[in-house]
C-alpha cells in the first residue's frame, strides 16, 4: 500500500495501527532544515504484515529526488553492494 501524505486514509482498507499524524508532522519538520527542501519516504510493515510506504515532500522535485535516492539504494542492496544490519 502506497500512501501519499496528501491522501486521506480509508479506514476500510487501512490496518488497525497507523503511525500518528503528529509523529509524521514532526518527522517532516526535522527534514530539510525546516525550509522548502523538506521531505521523507517511510516504509514499514503493519500489524497484518503488509508493507506500507508513506511519502511527503515539499514539492515534486524533492519527491523525485527522494525516489531516485531510494531507487539507487534498492539497486545497491539487490546487487549486494550494501547490506542491512538486522540487529
Amino acid at each position: 500500500m502506497y500512501i501519499h501524505m496528501s491522501e486521506k486514509f480509508n479506514p476500510e482498507i487501512s490496518s488497525k495501527f497507523l503511525i500518528p499524524e503528529d509523529f509524521l508532522e514532526r518527522l517532516y519538520g526535522f527534514t530539510g532544515g525546516g525550509g522548502e527542501n523538506a521531505g521523507f519516504i517511510l516504509s514499514y510493515v503493519d500489524d497484518s504484515g503488509k508493507a506500507i510506504v508513506y511519502t511527503r515532500a515539499s514539492c515534486q522535485i524533492i519527491e523525485m529526488g527522494l525516489r531516485k535516492a531510494l531507487e539507487k539504494y534498492l539497486i545497491e542492496l539487490e546487487e549486494g553492494e550494501i547490506s542491512i544490519d538486522s540487529t
